[in-house]
This record gives C-alpha cells, sequence and structure tokens, in this order.
C-alpha cells in the first residue's frame, strides 16, 4: 500500500531478515501460495515448527501434551525471524525486536529497535 510508505513501527519480524532460514521460508512460501509471506506466516511456520519439536520430544504422544508444551524445548533454537531463546522460568520468547519502515509495501528493517527483549510473562501458567 503506497499510502503507507515512510511509515516507522517495530516489530519481532521484518520482511527484508536475510538469515537462511527466512529466505527458504519466504521462497518456499512464495511458490506455494503465489504472494508474499507476512509475519502471520512466519509466526504460524515458527509456531509449528515449535510444536513439532515438541511432538518429537513425547514421541508423537498427543497424551503428554503438557510435557510436550513446557519444557522440553531447546534453549536456543533458529526460527525464520532469528536464533531466538526462551526466558525462564517461563517458556515466552527472548528475541529481536526491528525497527521497521515500509517502502513499497513492504515493512524493512532499518535497525535494531532492542536486543534480545524478554518477555515478562504475566500471567502465563507455563514453565
Amino acid at each position: 500500500m503506497q499510502s503507507a510508505d515512510g511509515l516507522l513501527t517495530t516489530l519481532h519480524y521484518a520482511d527484508n531478515l536475510t538469515t537462511p532460514r527466512n529466505n527458504a521460508f519466504r521462497l518456499a512460501y512464495a511458490k506455494a501460495y503465489s504472494t508474499k509471506a507476512d509475519v502471520y506466516a512466519v509466526q504460524g511456520y515458527d509456531s509449528a515448527q515449535l510444536l513439532g519439536l515438541g511432538l518429537r520430544a513425547v514421541g508423537g504422544d498427543i497424551g503428554q501434551r503438557t510435557t510436550a508444551l513446557t519444557g522440553r524445548w531447546p534453549r536456543r533454537r533458529s526460527t525464520a525471524r532469528a536464533a531466538r531463546s526462551r526466558s525462564r522460568p517461563r517458556t515466552t520468547s527472548v528475541q529481536d525486536f526491528y525497527l521497521r519502515k515500509v517502502e513499497n509495501g513492504e515493512n524493512k528493517s532499518i535497525g535494531l529497535a532492542a536486543k534480545a527483549l524478554a518477555d515478562p510473562g504475566r500471567g502465563c501458567t507455563m514453565g
């Protein structure tokens, strides 16, 4: 959307991140859906990868749901967004946030707004 050009925002993802995993994800997404991936697509991809790790940790036994969703994930992992870790004792993500600028309909990173920002997980019952 041209009217948004120049708009500044912050978020944990930017369209122009050049990590190998993000490049591969965006290419595969564009081939599969004939459109560019947005932040919702990448969050869905990252979430599915995380759920897959949890299910593998319990041998696919969905009956061990709580175990699969807590504590069995690697402390650090690579995602389409970048290397991320999770906070202790909660399982919230510790991740970079980017200063983004809209240019020709894309949210491009123009700098780092916060490095390794941890969500305090207030109200989170996982952990």
